[in-house]
């Protein structure tokens, strides 16, 4: 849901003063492209969801002295998430479904999507795996977060040009491992 500039100051200004459902209407606005960006690094809904949550506590706890500047909260809303993921340390967990069930539920449609869906997934990861970690990060920022590239330069405090080059560089890595997958 995208707001205007004098409408999200006004919620900002009325979350700022306590009111709760003005709070609610910045979750509800932010909490998808903020959920995107930190499940494609954490790879499970549960730490995901662990981690959206942090950055939403935090955000409300620093809520009075956030200065609303932009057209936006979002890139706020990254750089708090940025940073509660390099402090994340990541748990091991096996998958929701191990091998055996897969092959037992192999004839439910369900199963043939999510076992689809995790494929492609697990292509996209393996192509990020070339890219260096700012690369990485714009990416993830851009694709998955819908960022634009002026937003990205602010999380990542970063000039915009120098974002856009990292994307670049970074689309023509991914592009050349896909190929040489295809090829195989």
């Amino acid at each position: 849901m995208e707001v205007s500039k004098d409408t999200l100051d006004e919620i900002i200004r009325r979350a700022k003063e306590g009111d709760s459902k003005a709070f609610d209407m910045l979750y509800s606005t932010y909490f998808t492209p903020l959920y995107r960006y930190v499940f494609i690094r954490l790879k499970t809904r549960e730490d995901a969801e662990d981690v959206v949550q942090d950055t939403f506590l935090k955000a409300y706890q620093a809520l009075p002295r956030y200065e609303h500047t932009r057209d936006s909260m979002l890139p706020y809303l990254f750089t708090i998430a940025r940073n509660l993921l390099i402090n994340h340390t990541k748990k091991k967990r096996p998958d929701t479904m191990a091998g055996e069930d897969i092959e037992r539920h192999a004839g439910d449609e369900k199963t043939s999507a999510m076992a689809e869906g995790r494929e492609l997934r697990e292509e996209l990861l393996t192509a990020m795996e070339v890219l260096s970690e700012t690369e990485r990060e714009v990416i993830e920022l851009k694709f998955f977060g819908e960022q634009t590239y002026a937003e990205i330069a602010e999380v990542l405090d970063k000039r915009e040009d120098a974002i856009r080059q990292h994307a670049a560089r970074a689309m023509k890595k991914m592009k050349e491992v896909l190929s040489e997958r295809e090829a195989v």
